[in-house]
C-alpha cells in the first residue's frame, strides 16, 4: 500500500518586499530565485557558485549574492528560508536552525525536510494556477499544471482584472457580491467569452446603473 502523505494547506504568500535566503546556486535554485524575483521577494542568495543567470541578476543588482557556503545564523532576519544544495548536511543544519527560529523552510527533493511544497505554477495576469502533489510527483504536478492552464483564456483575465477594479471602487455588500458574481457566471462574462467585447461594455454599464440605483453606491 502506498503511504499515506499529510494533507497540505494551500495558501498564496505575498512576498512583496519581504527578505527571503536562498541556499543553493543550480539550475534548481535558479527556478526558485526568478519566481521569489516575479513575487517581489528581496532575494538573499548564498552558493559558492552559481549558474549564469544568477550570476547577471545580482550583477544587475536584483539579488544580493554572497560567494561561500551557509554558515549558521545565516537564516535570521529573513522571512522565509529556502535550500537548494546537494549536500545533506548542509541541508539538515539550515532546517534546523530555519525551524528553531519558527522561520518556513523548504528544502528541494526532501519531502521531509519541508515545512511547505512549491506548487507548479502557471500565470495567466492575476490568475495563478497551482498544482501540487505534497512534493511527491512533481512532473505530474508540471503536467496536470500545463492542461488546466491551458483552459484560461483571455477573457478569464479580463474578466479578473475587472473584478478587482469593481472591487476597489464598490462599496462592499450583499449587491457587490451579486454584481461579481454575475459579472462571471450571467450574461456579461458569456459575451466576453464569445468575444463580443462592446456588448460586455454595455451590459457592464446596465448593471453599474441598476446597481447604483438600489442605493448601496455612494
Amino acid at each position: 500500500m502506498p503511504t499515506v502523505t499529510p494533507v497540505d494547506y494551500p495558501i498564496c504568500l505575498r512576498l512583496e518586499g519581504r527578505r527571503v535566503l536562498l541556499v543553493g546556486g543550480g539550475t534548481i535554485a535558479e527556478g526558485r530565485a526568478l519566481a521569489l524575483l516575479e513575487a517581489g521577494a528581496r532575494l538573499h542568495l548564498v552558493s559558492p557558485e552559481v549558474t549564469d543567470t544568477l550570476r547577471r541578476l545580482a550583477s544587475e543588482g536584483r539579488l544580493e549574492w554572497e560567494r561561500r557556503t551557509y554558515a549558521p545564523g545565516d537564516v535570521r532576519g529573513h522571512a522565509l528560508v529556502l535550500a537548494a544544495t546537494d549536500d545533506a548536511e548542509v541541508n539538515h543544519r539550515l532546517t534546523a536552525e530555519a525551524r528553531a527560529l519558527g522561520l518556513w523552510v523548504n528544502t528541494a527533493d526532501e519531502p521531509e525536510l519541508c515545512d511547505f511544497t512549491l506548487p507548479s505554477v502557471e500565470r495567466r495576469g492575476p490568475i495563478t494556477v497551482a498544482v501540487s502533489t505534497a512534493g511527491q510527483a512533481p512532473a505530474l504536478a508540471r503536467l496536470l499544471r500545463r492542461e488546466l492552464g491551458a483552459h484560461v483564456a483571455p477573457h478569464h483575465v479580463w474578466l479578473a482584472r475587472l473584478s478587482g477594479w469593481l472591487r476597489r471602487r464598490l462599496p462592499r455588500g450583499p449587491g457587490r457580491q451579486r454584481l461579481l458574481k454575475r459579472l462571471v457566471e450571467g450574461e456579461l462574462g458569456a459575451l466576453l467569452a464569445r468575444g463580443e467585447r462592446g456588448a460586455a461594455v454595455a451590459r457592464l454599464r446596465s448593471e453599474l446603473k441598476t446597481f447604483k440605483s438600489s442605493g448601496e453606491f455612494t
